[in-house]
């Protein structure tokens, strides 16, 4: 019998290489799991040390965070003149102060078991899990305790690390405070829409009593049980969602929330059903939606302009400007100033029924708007429409020094002639007042406002170069209107739309030698904790807007117009370079003068030009003993007497300042000042026309377009 033989040698290295694999694998299983269990093992030695870091860590138990502070605004002099109040209301109160019902109300809808737990419930935790794989409608996982922590302590960050620091400061808090103190401070804290922090602020503006009033109908005097709960429910349904769940913005959606309590305050037997029905039935208790007025101020369009400012073009949020300390921003203002252009538009229209106005200051070296007023039907309203800044109107004849710089730029000279009939077609018809035919040199046109040169001019030079280059010279132009074929309408040559700081602004860039600035408000932002937040440069560098030369020949000719054209009524001591402008029907009135150091544009009109639906111009006729308002007139009146008061607020001794008015060192008590005559307008051209504004409050329907025919009507323009 034969004996088996041996597999051959391959067979054998093969399953060789199986046992190896199989014995190298098998170790790396081994490591693997050891690896494995010892990073467990880091992770929960790292979790338990930093969860022991948190429980250890310093923390004020007693810290309570302060509450926002207004923005104080100092003139260029560091002279308070107003302050911006904080977005955030809040008004800390004690807890006796706070009733019993109102705290029910919360602890019933946030977190039952306020007073059962730790800071954390497991309970509300395993709710809060089961919400989010179910999408059921249950309280949230938070407790009052964390909420209070995040929105004092950690913030709101939505990571598992805030929510870990969360949960071990709400422990260690509830292990130094007691529940009252800290629904107390939570209360305080709790932000409940429409800028109001903490339940008396709320209540106030809501309810327009204090907290500790929730009861009381100011209506009557009288005081309700079911009032108070009605409210408080209102107030704890905000909570979770105060933007959405809003009395103001959404009524419905409040009530909602409104049941939504009252029926977790039946459940938890902290009501009766009869009373959260007496509650609820009696609807949602009235809002009156009263938040704290701004202080008094002599400049209440320029604060409203530099907290635009400050938020926008410098990008300061409210963190910062309000939860950093005290802080002071140093503006461009001159308080004496100021007081001069208020006062002076009060002295020349008194009268609740004349015609709106605004009058702005601006440094053509820097571009620092240096007064801003208006006279408004109904006074201005904080935050609202503001004449001197949003308001477009149409320039008038104040878009002529423009016209002249293009037409100088490219080829033209102040010399030249130009014919000046009475009346002119190019193709819409234009006047003049004086009769008959003459030649004007577009020098003697600017001094004299001739219509029938300067209409014609800015059509054949092209009305959009002329806009192109008031934009370039800092203006804020209106798009031009068109007809049907794409083309402006010719009587846009003698008046586009702008604004009162435009119009300071462009003839600033004029006075300047060419060289623009764009408006600037603020020079400095500083706060008692941060230091210096912000600085303005020294001397902000600007743009050639027009070449010097022909800038120096436009101010040339506008100095003409105040010596002895249409603005004599503006004359002073000094040199001053301006420019008088009126619109067809008498609807808009300018006066834009300027030295070297300030120019000042003042525009009269009303703030819907035009009545009855548009159809009938609301003219500007026998106002305060004017029959008709010229720009040579009131608004050249406004400029004179603004110089007027100035002076006697720079010099005790009444001296005449030079065209640089010196810094102030006078106290600022009232002054009475009295006003040397003005001579006459020497000229009597006509208006110019006035397309309809483009950026006022909307009428009820659309103003009419430019008329193609104007007729010669007399006065100063």
């Amino acid at each position: 019998m034969a004996l088996p033989t041996a597999p051959p040698r391959p067979q054998r290295d093969v399953v060789a290489a199986v046992v190896q694999r199989r014995s190298r694998s098998a170790r790396l299983r081994r490591r693997r799991r050891q690896v494995a269990l010892w990073a467990i093992l880091a992770v929960i030695v790292a979790a338990g040390s930093f969860g022991a870091g948190l429980l250890a860590a310093p923390i004020d138990y007693n810290f309570t965070p302060v509450a926002p502070q207004s923005v104080v605004l100092l003139d260029d002099q560091g002279r308070q003149f107003a302050s911006i109040r904080s977005p955030q209301d809040e008004e800390p109160v004690a807890s006796a102060d706070i009733p019993v019902v109102l705290k029910n109300a919360v602890v019933a809808a946030e977190d039952e078991r306020f007073f059962a737990h730790s800071g954390v419930d497991p309970l509300a935790v395993v709710r809060a899990v089961w919400r989010d794989l179910t999408g059921a409608h249950l309280q949230g996982g938070s407790t009052i305790t964390q909420q209070y922590v995040k929105n004092v302590y950690v913030g709101s960050q939505r990571t598992a690390l805030r929510k870990l620091r969360e949960a071990s400061l709400a422990i260690r808090l509830e292990q130094h405070l007691s529940k009252d103190q800290i629904l107390t401070r939570y209360l305080n804290t709790l932000y409940l829409g429409n800028g109001t922090a903490g339940v008396q602020a709320a209540s106030k503006y809501y309810f327009g009593v204090p907290v500790n009033d929730l009861d009381l109908d100011p209506a009557t005097g009288q005081r309700s049980d079911t009032l108070a709960l009605a409210r408080a429910a209102t107030l704890a349904g905000m909570i979770p969602a105060p933007s959405v769940w809003n009395p103001v913005h959404d009524p419905k959606a409040a009530r909602d929330r409104q049941l939504y309590v009252l029926n977790r305050m039946d459940k938890l037997h902290m009501i009766t059903p009869q009373q959260a029905s007496d509650a609820f039935g009696s609807a949602l208790p009235k809002i009156v939606a009263k938040s704290k007025p701004e202080g008094p101020t002599i400049a209440p369009e320029f604060r409203d302009y530099v907290a635009d400012q400050l938020k926008g073009t410098l990008a300061f949020n409210d963190t910062t400007l309000f939860d950093s300390g005290r802080v002071r921003v140093k503006t461009t203002l001159d308080l004496d100033l100021q007081r001069a252009v208020v006062r002076a538009l009060h002295d020349v229209l008194p009268n609740r029924s004349d015609p709106e106005a605004a009058v702005v200051a601006v440094d053509p070296r820097n571009g620092d708007i240096r007064a801003l007023t208006t006279k408004q039907k109904g006074g201005y309203k904080t935050g609202g429409f503001d004449l001197a800044t949003n308001a477009s109107r149409s320039s008038g004849s104040t878009i002529k020094p423009f016209t002249l710089a293009y037409a100088l730029e490219h080829g033209h000279s102040l010399d030249e002639p130009h014919a000046a009939p009475q009346c002119v077609t190019v193709p819409y018809h234009v006047c003049n007042a004086e009769s008959g035919s003459s030649y004007q040199t577009l020098r003697s046109a600017l001094v004299n406002s001739i219509n029938t040169v300067y209409g014609p001019l800015g059509v054949d030079l092209g009305l959009n170069h002329i806009v192109k280059l008031m934009r370039s010279a800092g203006m804020n132009v209106a798009p031009l209107q068109r007809d049907s074929r794409g083309k402006p309408f010719p009587a846009q040559a003698l008046g586009v739309q702008v604004s009162p700081l435009s119009e300071a602004v462009g003839y600033s860039t004029l006075v300047n030698g060419g060289v623009a600035h764009g408006p600037r408000s603020v020079l400095r932002v500083r706060s008692q904790l941060d230091g210096n937040l912000y600085t303005a440069s020294g001397q902000p560098e600007g743009v050639r807007a027009v070449p010097r030369t022909v800038a120096q020949q436009v101010t040339t000719a506008l100095q003409g117009v105040v010596d002895s054209g249409t603005g004599t009524a503006a004359a002073q001591a000094f040199p001053v370079y301006g420019k008088t402008g009126t619109t067809d029907d008498f609807t808009n009135a300018w006066f834009t003068g300027c030295t070297h150091t300030l120019c000042i544009a003042v525009w009269m009109g009303y703030d819907r030009p035009y009545l009855h639906h548009g159809r009938v111009p609301h003219s500007m006729v026998n106002i305060e003993g004017t029959p008709e308002v010229f720009g040579g007139t009131l608004p050249a009146e406004i400029f004179a007497k603004t110089w007027d008061d100035y002076r006697i607020l720079q010099q005790p001794h009444g001296t005449l300042p030079s065209e640089s008015p010196t810094p102030s060192t006078v106290p600022s008590a009232a002054v009475t000042v009295q006003h040397s005559p003005r001579p006459s307008p020497s000229r009597s051209p006509s208006k110019s026309p006035s397309p309809p504004p483009t950026s006022a409050p909307p009428a009820t329907s659309p103003p009419p377009k430019p008329s193609p025919t104007l007729l010669p009507t007399p006065g100063p323009h």
